[in-house]
């Protein structure tokens, strides 16, 4: 395990312990490491303020962790903190009672059942369910004008529900002269950059999970190899150029490219072109593959942070390898809609565990996990 693994490993066993302490010996049998990485892991964690108390001839101890605070009052909720109330809401599981003023300047008061507070990049949320709506909702901290905490429990939920309420959905199409789909509006700055984040968020967790689940001397792991060797560099040209789109710049080729022959910056068949992203990727182990894609989404992320709020109202051309660009769509649907590069992603890991279709005769090389892809069309 890398280091930052074995510090929290390290941490998780002096906390499972405490107030009793470990020797260093038993510490590195547990992490796999000497008993001199220990002790330097140990003054490590002591110099960056963990209260480790060192016991000559017992080893390492953490101390009691001190009581949680005393419990709200209801009569407390309404004068303290708004987030101190929706704290203790989330730790009890209880129901609480807000004043919210929504986007419109609409107030209204309603009963919530808080389940969680999270952090997004313009602000804190209460996710919770709603009991006047009667379904998932997040609501902003600063627009949460007082709450009251009631002495009712929440129910249990389902994950999948709650979760609805973090994942705003893209703009549907709006009717264009004639009653036809026009093109997709804007869902708002703040709304859109959230929801785009957090699908980054999704795919790269499941990416993780995908890697981590892959015996490396099985099949499946080749497989993998294959696509997030095609996927790294798909994701590479696509977040570029959507970038390149929205900036008018000059695109701007993220992660850690191999290299590629000078035909292939030119105009090719798709066969050809994976050809030679699977000959170049195949030098790679998964490991290597794997974080190569990670650092291109990763460089996604902070720029999808960081940019400009106008971009996220405006419409922009939809990139294409060849020819004149797509018709004009937002930001969060070029990043995160379908044919984006967060979406081509899911489709080929919901595809991993399909059969290989038959080779075609005289083709001893599989690369059934990539030649069916969307793109490809």
């Amino acid at each position: 395990m890398d280091r930052v693994d074995r510090l929290l490993a390290l941490v998780a066993e002096l906390r499972a312990a405490s107030p009793d302490p470990l020797d260093a010996a038993a510490l590195a049998g547990r992490l796999g490491v000497s008993e001199r990485t220990v002790r330097r892991d140990v003054e490590l964690l002591t110099h960056g303020g963990l209260p480790v108390r060192s016991r000559p001839g017992r080893g390492y101890a953490l101390p009691e962790a001190a009581p949680g605070p005393a419990p709200l009052t209801e009569a407390e909720s309404l004068t303290g903190p708004v987030r101190d109330t929706l704290t203790e809401a989330v730790r009890t599981r209880r129901v609480v009672r807000l004043s919210y003023t929504d986007q419109a300047g609409a107030r209204s008061v309603r009963d919530v059942e808080a389940h969680g507070l999270v952090v997004a990049p313009y602000g804190e949320y209460l996710v919770g369910w709603c009991r006047m709506r009667d379904g998932p909702r997040m609501f902003r901290l600063d627009r949460i004008g007082a709450a009251f905490l009631s002495g009712r429990s929440a129910h249990v939920r389902d994950l999948d529900d709650l979760m609805a309420a973090l994942r705003v959905p893209t703009p549907r199409p709006t009717a264009g002269p004639g009653g036809g789909a026009g093109p997709r509006g804007p869902a708002g700055a703040a709304r859109a950059r959230l929801w785009t984040l957090d699908r980054l968020a999704h795919v790269r967790s499941r990416l993780r999970d995908a890697a981590a689940e892959a015996v490396p001397s099985g099949s499946g792991a080749a497989a993998l190899r294959g696509v997030l060797g095609h996927l790294a560099e798909w994701t590479r040209w696509q977040a570029a150029a959507v970038r390149s789109a929205a900036t008018g710049e000059e695109p701007v080729l993220a992660g850690r490219r191999p290299w590629f022959p000078p035909e292939f910056d030119r105009e090719l068949p798709y066969d050809a072109r994976e050809r030679m992203i699977q000959d170049a990727m195949a030098l790679r182990s998964l490991g290597e593959v794997a974080r190569d894609l990670e650092d291109v989404l990763s460089s996604v992320a902070h720029w999808a942070a960081d940019c400009d709020d106008a971009l996220w109202e405006d419409e922009l051309p939809d990139p294409r390898l060849y020819g004149p660009p797509g018709p004009p769509r937002p930001l969060a649907d070029l990043l995160a809609g379908w044919r984006g590069p967060l979406a081509h992603i899911e489709w080929h890991l919901d595809r991993l565990t399909d059969e290989p279709p038959p080779s075609p005769p005289g083709d001893d090389e599989e690369m059934w996990v990539v030649d069916r892809c969307p793109l490809q069309a």
